[in-house]
């Protein structure tokens, strides 16, 4: 019973140290949620407040992002901590989707409003 004691615990060892990296990148990734979730929440709160409902949906859309360009930011930058070798790919296509997240908020809003 002994001799089969250590070489569980020598089996049991390398499993987990194979699941560490994974382990780390699901905290990474539920970072990433959650600020991806907070910046949402910016530029939806933002797209509200800034609509004038007389300007182009598309310019609500980029002040809107420019105002959360904190939480775009540090989006950026969790991302980026993932793949590094991308992240100016990464600047991108964040910048341009919270564009475009907004200004669907913008149009969303007028929609149900009757615009």
């Amino acid at each position: 019973m002994r001799s089969l004691v250590l070489p569980t615990l020598v089996v049991a060892a390398l499993v987990l140290a194979a699941c560490e990296p994974a382990y780390e990148d699901g905290h990474l990734s539920r970072d990433i949620n959650r600020q991806r979730v907070a910046r949402d929440a910016c530029l939806s709160t933002q797209a509200a407040a800034l609509d004038d409902h007389s300007s182009p949906p598309e310019a609500i859309g980029q002040s809107a992002a420019a105002a959360c360009s904190t939480q775009n930011d540090r989006l950026i930058q969790l991302m980026s901590t993932m793949d590094s070798s991308g992240e100016e790919h990464i600047i991108v296509v964040v910048r341009k989707d919270s564009i475009l997240k907004a200004t669907t908020y913008v149009l969303n809003a007028r929609a149900a409003a009757g615009q």
